[in-house]
């Protein structure tokens, strides 16, 4: 038996390794994404004007629970096929994540009057109604906002993680090939 070339371990965060990242990663994609997308399905029959942008947001994230998925499989099991495909995917997904963002967020704006109307139904009599339903609609806003640009740095962090990982894997695949010749003298 030839002796194997270490392959130095790539790490994030200083000092976790790639390897765990995609799996911790990885999992929270499935666990999220399922998460998100069961909420979006109970919010879809209870929504009115924003039913695109939701259908939108749902595959998006039923799209992540499956990526994911074959990323947990693929970190644990150390194939590097599986990690290949898992970075495409992942970063495939973050373009069409951020192109369905960008649509919901849009439609949020542009629906905004319509929710400060339906906020004031019934409230005529209340002098502080309006002021209260616009700061609502301007915090729904900006909590918006604020999650996606989360998510999406979270999901770009991924995205290097899940690369690092894939050059290590290269690394070591390679590794597993050279043969060292020591009788050669």
């Amino acid at each position: 038996m030839s002796p194997r070339a270490a392959v130095r371990s790539r790490t994030f965060c200083c000092c976790i390794p790639v390897r765990a990242g995609v799996i911790l990663l990885s999992l929270l994609g499935f666990l999220g994404g399922g998460a998100v997308s069961a909420v979006g399905i109970i919010s879809l029959k209870k929504s009115s004007g924003a039913e695109k942008s939701l259908i939108i947001q749902i595959v998006v994230y039923v799209l992540l629970c499956v990526i994911s998925l074959l990323g947990l499989i693929g970190g644990i099991g150390r194939k590097l096929l599986l990690v290949r495909i898992y970075f495409g995917m992942l970063v495939f997904h973050l373009a069409f994540s951020v192109g369905g963002g960008i649509f919901a967020i849009y439609r949020v704006f542009k629906d905004s009057p319509n929710y400060i109307t339906e906020c004031l139904l019934g409230k005529e009599s209340d002098p502080n109604a309006q002021k209260t339903c616009e700061q609502g609609a301007s915090l729904l806003k900006g909590l918006m906002i604020t999650v996606f640009i989360l998510f999406w740095a979270l999901e770009t962090w991924a995205c290097v993680i899940v690369h690092n990982y894939n050059r290590q894997l290269e690394e070591e695949e390679a590794t597993r090939s050279v043969v060292k010749d020591t009788e050669a003298w």
